[in-house]
């Protein structure tokens, strides 16, 4: 159990010297900017959904595409089919009456598979224009995704950058300020750990880890005078007593 007495300039130069490091602290949680890195995170996660919605998307306007141009091509086929069997009907060249019949059930069955084919056409074609709208919406939503992804990085490169400026200002004042407290206490503030190295007492309880002073510890620390310091017996930290 660490018990030192301080001078008035140094106790007033620890008191700031925690200050200092509960600034230091609050700014390297910050400079994490956790809440940042998840919207990110977030962010990527919506532009893979919405990419992979624009290649289905694309995938299919595509297939509609195909075959649409399939149908036309088909019905192109047809109708080459009755040019050349009404040719045939019209030229009637050793053809007998039930010939001539037959062209002409030939010639209306083509032309229905026709008219059949034609319907085909059309329907791929509307489902193609919906894809095609699909692809658009997703394409720019993608692309919104994406420019609000940008504006944020934007965003935490402008923020990081003022919190490295002002956490260096006050790691430089907290280095000074080391500098007027006494040498045998510098290693205990220079420790890093999952508590600040020194705080005061609120409320009979540690400024560091919050915990209430046990009553041995308690007793000593209303003992101590002005300047006095001694440990935390939860958290470990130096607790400076100011008056």
């Amino acid at each position: 159990m660490t018990e030192t007495t301080l001078t008035g300039e140094q106790t007033q130069a620890l008191r700031a010297w925690i200050d200092e490091s509960g600034h230091v602290r609050a700014l390297q949680h910050e400079a994490k900017q956790t809440e940042r890195l998840e919207r990110l995170r977030a962010l990527a996660q919506e532009h893979a959904e919405a990419k992979a919605a624009l290649e289905q998307h694309t995938q299919t306007h595509q297939e509609h595409v195909k075959a649409a141009r399939d149908a036309e091509n088909r019905a192109d086929d047809l109708r080459e089919r009755v040019a050349r069997t009404e040719t045939k009907l019209n030229d009637g060249t050793g053809l007998t009456s039930r010939d001539l019949l037959s062209l002409q059930d030939e010639i209306a069955g083509l032309q229905s598979t026709i008219e059949t084919v034609e319907l085909e056409e059309m329907e791929e074609l509307e489902a193609a224009d919906a894809a095609q709208a699909e692809v658009d919406s997703s394409r720019m939503q993608a692309e919104e995704i994406a420019e609000r992804g940008r504006l944020l990085q934007q965003e935490r490169a402008r923020e990081g950058a003022r919190v490295a400026e002002e956490l260096a200002a006050h790691q430089a004042t907290r280095e000074s300020l080391l500098q007027q407290i006494p040498a045998a206490l510098h290693p205990r503030l220079q420790a890093e750990g999952d508590y600040p190295a020194a705080a005061l007492v609120t409320t009979g309880a540690c400024g560091a880890c919050g915990n209430q002073l046990s009553g041995v510890v308690a007793d000593m620390y209303r003992n101590l005078e002005a300047g006095g310091v001694l440990d935390c017996d939860d958290c470990g930290a130096l607790l400076l007593k100011v008056g």
